[in-house]
């Protein structure tokens, strides 16, 4: 501080001094104006007074930037070349000018992209080449179950099943070759051991008994389509096609050819639109024994095999509104090419061999709609079907069907886990009693198209055994209307309990012992009493998992018949019920 305070010192002596020399005193004033010698004096004189001027400016500049803050820490300045002055002072530390980024660090740094780019390519290249290749995909599965079954028999020729008690073994393969090549996807999926009455993937319904071997027929391939996906999808073999919520009015393996085209987003949702052409399978070859229901046992040689030259078209719309709603309307219309004689899904239903099974007029209409959603803790799903058209080129159909099912999951209750429970509730339309009897009128019997054994199943015993899988294009819910409560539950570890209590009426009312409608249950009562009493329904099922992919299962059902199903003599018939146990291998 002192030498610096020394040095503004001396440097204002300075500036005084230089000020005062710069020229003379107002006393000498005259003389030196007297005294100056001629031009070149004057000259002279001058230019010593711009030097001292320009001494002055520099002290004054001096001072100036002696009294701006130091900033040598922050930016030191270069140094300066040493002179005669500063010769013997204190060394000058410089700072070296920045030489930019550091050699090694910037030989790492051009390496790393070089790899990186050689990385890059060569992905690019790999990536290429995958997707030239054609990729294949193999999964199957394998079932087996042990069956323990008590039908409902009602001691009447005209009133039985093939397999009323028995208990036997059977089992199921499926095994699925899908192959992928851009947007080109090709599948077939070898199916043994479900033949007609278990087309629903993932049903417990009858399967290949064992000591029965057949011969290998059509009926192996389920599945056999090739698709494109590009923006749109175009799909065209035998595929399993699902109407709605399924098991109403669509859902198995058909021979078929499908379009389906996105619309994307739009002011009612996330919309896409499907058309469908569908050559309807399956056939009747002749009628000899129509009489004797196939029950739980075999009808390929009779059904499958032989064409029926039924045809239908389908348009559906597939609507999101939101994440958690779909909403799916459509039309499906079936056109018969036909005629008297030929092969057809047994739409004659007096049990006549002898009348003409088939008149070229079986062409109904179905319109209708499916939703499913959830909200919190429930979901939701609903059908709802109007059947119009023709059921011959004398009657007409006029039927419905509804059914609708809510589940709320309570998560856990002690000592229950994962808690949920639900209430189902279906309707189908029928014929009267009088109606059943004379034939005459329009067909009230909601009929379905084409569907699995078990249709919409609501229960282990009348909705699998008693009322499905007679005619491939019979419904369930035929002039039957039925509440069911059930409950899911995990009750100990792994171990997921389903139980369920089914109440079943006819929806029209019906002459005691002759089931709701016109199928096997016709039988020989002569009451005319009627009644809407179909029975009561238990079901418990129980799933767990044995192994890694491979799982258990049990089923059971007990069934007490109605009045719908008393005996000709005026008892009732004897509770049906069954035990199923099983496992299913998946790989």
């Amino acid at each position: 501080m002192k030498k610096s305070a020394y040095s503004y010192a001396t440097l204002l002596f300075l500036a005084i001094l230089l000020i005062a020399l710069a020229g003379p005193s107002p006393s000498a004033g005259g003389d030196v104006k007297e005294s100056q010698p001629g031009q070149e004096d004057t000259r002279g004189y001058i230019q010593r007074l711009e030097k001292r001027v320009s001494d002055l400016e520099a002290v004054i500049r001096t001072l100036l930037e002696g009294r701006m803050p130091d900033v040598s820490a922050v930016r030191p300045a270069p140094p300066s070349p040493a002179t005669g002055a500063d010769e013997w002072g204190e060394p000058v530390q410089g700072v070296e000018a920045a030489k930019g980024r550091d050699e090694e660090a910037r030989r790492r740094l051009t390496e790393m992209e070089t790899w990186k780019r050689k990385m890059e390519a060569k992905a690019a290249k790999e990536a290429e080449e995958e997707a030239d290749k054609v990729k294949l995909e193999f999964t199957g599965k394998y079932k087996v179950r042990f069956n323990s079954r008590n039908n409902l028999n009602l001691d009447n020729p005209s009133q039985f099943w093939q397999f009323d008690n028995s208990a036997f073994f059977d089992q199921r393969v499926q095994l699925k070759l899908e192959a992928e090549y851009g947007p080109l996807n090709a599948v077939i999926l070898f199916d043994k051991g479900n033949f007609v009455f278990d087309w629903k993937e993932d049903s417990q319904g009858t399967l290949e008994r064992w000591g029965e071997f057949f011969t290998v027929t059509s009926t192996l391939l389920r599945e056999l389509y090739v698709q494109y996906t590009d923006g749109f999808v175009v799909k065209a073999g035998r595929q399993n096609i699902m109407l709605g919520n399924g098991g109403i009015v669509l859902e198995g393996p058909v021979d078929s050819l499908k379009l389906t085209y996105p619309f994307g987003r739009t002011p009612l949702g996330t919309i896409s639109a499907s058309l469908a052409y569908i050559a309807n399978a399956g056939g009747f070859a002749n009628y000899s024994n129509i009489t004797y229901p196939p029950g739980v046992g075999n009808r390929s040689t009779s059904l499958l095999g032989v064409p029926n030259k039924l045809d239908a078209y389908l348009l559906s719309f597939d609507i999101k509104p939101g994440r958690n709603l779909s909403i799916v309307p459509y039309a499906m219309k079936a056109v018969d090419r036909g005629g008297s004689g030929d092969p057809d899904l047994n739409l004659d239903k007096d049990y006549n061999p002898n009348t003409t099974p088939r008149d070229g007029g079986f062409e109904p209409l179905w319109i209708g709609a499916a939703l499913s959603g959830r909200s919190g803790r429930l979901s939701y799903s609903g059908d709802f079907v109007y059947l119009t058209g023709t059921y011959s080129q004398e009657r007409d159909f006029d039927a419905y069907a509804f059914l609708i099912r809510g589940d709320y999951n309570l998560h856990k209750i002690v000592p229950l886990k994962d808690l949920t429970v639900g209430l189902e509730f279906g309707r189908g339309s029928g014929n009267t009693a009088e109606g059943k009897v004379s034939g005459t009128g329009d067909v009230n019997d909601f009929t379905a198209l084409f569907l699995c054994k078990e249709r919409r199943k609501f229960g282990n015993i009348f909705s699998e055994d008693l009322r499905a899988g007679y005619f491939v294009a019979d419904s369930n819910l035929a002039n039957v209307t039925f509440v069911r409560a059930n409950a899911d539950f995990v009750l100990i570890k792994a171990l997921r309990t389903n139980i369920a209590l089914s109440k079943l009426w006819t929806t029209e009312s019906v002459y005691k012992g002759r089931g709701p409608v016109r199928d096997w249950s016709v039988g020989a009562s002569t009451t005319l009493e009627k009644t809407h009493d179909i029975g009561w329904e238990v079901d418990l099922n129980f799933d767990f998992p044995i192994y890694k992919r491979l799982r258990g299962f049990t089923e059971m059902g007990y069934f007490v018949p109605g009045r719908a199903y008393q005996r000709a003599d005026g008892t009732s018939a004897d509770p049906a019920s069954e035990i199923v146990v099983g496992a299913e291998f998946e790989f």
